[in-house]
């Protein structure tokens, strides 16, 4: 596959500017039509076509996906259309292949259907007909999204942004292996983008929204139902960053979100091997490389209380290590 060559220059870099950066350097276009070989009933997946088309099709796709979880993971229509043409352009260029299909991310269920477990798990709701828990799924509900408390590592509104779900989905989400988007396309999420960092806020929400009722309800993370409230979660962590610029305090815990992942990731990858090497000791090893919005508001508070942690670095660093 190609799609593991990309060279990206950075999140701050956009995609259209990064796609028109060679055009010089575009391959003579092979124009292919696609050739479905499984037929089947219901939506067409990427495994019915040809090998070339899958290639083709999968490098547009992932890299639509990493533009859209670092610039505007719940884009209006003309930023989706601009989004789509700049990765079928980088598809086109990497492939030498011109191919006519469609695919929409799929960025918004996949993270709803990742994080709803932990949220049940990490959070304490229960799933029970009695009337005790329900009041108790209701309560601890509204608790949570009261001043977007959920964000909050520690009671008392300290930790902002610090929640262990919060850095929990980012790493089951992106970071779960080394053929994960954050990985490959680490430039991207190095630090973790705002709007990426928005989303997963709304997504949260989303999922604590289920239970509000005190039984766990079905309802979809669309961007009809939440592009409101991932816009305020991502003016609010812009109004943060402005209020604390002078101690690069989100850009800080961005990085953090990041690095955490990464260096997990290698601990992980490192005692898989040395769990492998005892196993099979006479064998060498190698390493391999790598609804209704609510208001989200930040209050001075909340500021001055992020500030003091960022500087008192020797007893809020020691996140979930």
């Amino acid at each position: 596959m190609l799609i593991g060559n990309h060279n990206r220059d950075g999140v701050a870099h956009t995609t259209k500017q990064h796609h028109e950066s060679s055009k010089e350097d575009v391959l003579e276009p092979i124009v292919v039509k696609a050739q479905k070989v499984v037929e089947h009933e219901g939506r067409p997946h990427t495994r019915d076509y040809d090998d070339v088309t899958q290639e083709f099709v999968t490098t547009v796709i992932t890299d639509y996906c990493v533009c859209l979880c670092a610039e505007g993971p719940m884009p209006d229509h003309a930023m989706e259309t601009s989004l789509l043409d700049a990765s079928w352009a980088w598809a086109h260029k990497v492939t030498g292949v011109n191919l006519v299909t469609s695919h929409r991310s799929q960025v918004c269920s996949q993270l709803k259907t990742k994080l709803c477990p932990l949220v049940k798990a990490m959070f304490g709701f229960h799933s029970s007909q009695s009337k005790n828990v329900i009041k108790k799924n209701q309560a601890l509900a509204e608790g949570l999204k009261e001043g977007t408390n959920f964000t909050f590592k520690e009671d008392g509104r300290r930790g902002f942004l610090k929640a262990p779900l919060i850095q929990k989905i980012i790493n089951t989400m992106w970071f779960a292996n080394k053929h994960d988007n954050g990985v490959v396309f680490h430039t991207y999420f190095k630090p973790f983008p705002y709007p990426a960092l928005a989303l997963v806020l709304a997504a949260i929400k989303c999922c604590i929204d289920k239970w509000v009722m005190g039984t766990r309800m079905d309802i979809p993370f669309t961007i009809q139902e939440y592009h409101g409230t991932y816009k305020l979660h991502l003016k609010c962590l812009r109004v943060f960053e402005d209020a604390t610029k002078l101690y690069s305090v989100l850009p800080g815990i961005c990085m953090r979100l990041y690095e955490t992942r990464r260096y997990m990731y290698m601990l992980f990858y490192i005692l898989m091997i040395v769990v492998k090497s005892l196993i099979h000791h006479s064998i060498h090893s190698g390493a391999g490389p790598l609804s209704a919005p609510t208001k989200a508001t930040v209050s001075a508070r909340v500021i001055a209380t992020a500030i003091r942690e960022h500087e008192d670095r020797s007893t809020t660093e020691d996140e979930s290590d």
